[in-house]
């Protein structure tokens, strides 16, 4: 092995960010390379290298690629099941390396950590969220697996205690081989802090247009707030398979006014959408541990989460500026809604909470997590 300070440290995963943007990642992934000049991120064969010429991108994965539709009660989850290919794990085997870092439990997490056990290399398996996020109870063979490649890593970094308490509880890894803090998050650029200007409530709807994500529950709640209450305004920024019906309901509604649709935007443009904004609205009605708040409590601004999303717990916990409801329930959203409409003290109170985000989510804490769990697993 080498010196501590030169740990060839490599990151594996089937994908990363949406396509070929690299999104949030693109932070995190810099903070990585940042703290180990000799590491290396492989992504697939054909990847578009030079948008990112700060990574130490190498594209030795190909993979058999075939789509997953994955029912989780009324909604389904696409995606695409990827398994690595002779040719890749053959790079695998043949590139120098100290510590694999791997994601979760997929078929390249799986063939990417036997192949460093193979060569007697440290892993360092990461786990952003407990599984019943995903969905409903694991099956006993699903378990079984998990546990003996989390059992062989040499370090597990989980995201938040609920994780931990799992990764113990039914993976059973011990305490001393656990490590707790986030390895992901979201940092919209540097927004500046809100403050009321006296004009009307500015929410912000900032995610795909899926059903899932709960757009059709906030219009309604919206559409239910009480008369004689503040101004307000909705700007989604997104896009996805529901916009024209989306656009269809908030017609129905009587909200054309208030409501605008922006479309989609690149990761680094979305600054601006935040700095415009008071108030972030995530109404998902199921996530693993989606960043979505993050994003909105590192861009500084109060967020109204979804009891419903793996993260809620977790930024709730750490002091943000935030509320989480069933948004499911509709009088639950609609009444969180109404408290930033009602009272301008509230509004100015969360307003000033948000102004300084936990330091926990931060792309440096992050960083700081992913550093000490490779040190640790090197030792």
């Amino acid at each position: 092995m080498t010196g501590s300070d030169r740990l060839r440290a490599v990151w594996v995963s089937g994908a990363f960010g949406f396509g070929d943007d690299l999104a949030y990642f693109r932070d995190v992934l810099g903070q990585f390379a940042s703290r180990f000049p000799d590491a290396t991120v492989l992504v697939r064969e054909g990847y578009p290298l030079e948008r990112y010429p700060e990574l130490p991108l190498a594209a030795d994965l190909r993979f058999w690629v075939r789509r997953r539709d994955r029912r989780v009660g009324e909604y389904t989850y696409t995606g695409n099941l990827r398994v690595p290919t002779p040719r890749a794990i053959w790079r695998m085997l043949r590139r120098p390396t100290d510590v694999v870092i791997v994601v979760e439990f997929t078929p390249t997490a799986l063939v990417s950590a036997a192949t460093a056990h193979l060569r007697r290399r440290r892993v360092v398996q990461l786990i952003e969220s407990e599984p019943s996020f995903r969905g409903g109870a694991e099956g006993r063979l699903a378990t079984t697996v998990k546990r003996i490649f989390a059992r062989r890593s040499h370090i597990v970094l989980v995201s938040n205690e609920r994780t931990a308490r799992y990764a113990r509880e039914r993976l059973g890894i011990r305490a001393g081989r656990l490590r707790v803090g986030p390895y992901l998050t979201s940092q919209p650029g540097d927004p500046p802090p809100a403050f009321d200007d006296g004009g009307p409530v500015r929410f912000l709807f900032l995610n795909s247009l899926q059903r899932r994500k709960g757009l059709h529950l906030l219009l309604a709640a919206l559409a239910a707030l009480p008369e004689h209450v503040r101004e307000w305004t909705l700007d989604v920024v997104g896009d996805g398979p529901e916009r024209a019906a989306l656009e269809r309901q908030a017609g129905d509604l009587g909200l054309v006014e208030k409501v605008r649709f922006h479309g989609r935007r690149p990761h680094d443009e979305v600054t601006a959408d935040y700095a415009r904004a008071h108030v972030v609205i995530c109404p998902t009605q199921g996530d693993y541990r989606s960043l979505a708040g993050f994003e909105a409590v590192n861009a500084r601004r109060p967020v109204v989460l979804s009891t419903r999303d793996g993260a809620a717990e977790e930024i709730i916990a750490s002091g943000a500026a935030a509320v989480a409801v069933d948004p499911v329930e509709p009088r639950a959203l609609a009444d969180a809604l109404a408290a930033f409409l009602r009272d301008d003290a509230h509004l100015a109170e969360q307003l000033a909470i948000a102004a300084a985000p936990p330091d926990r989510f931060s792309v440096e804490a992050v960083g700081a997590n992913l550093e000490a769990a490779v040190r640790a697993a090197a030792r």
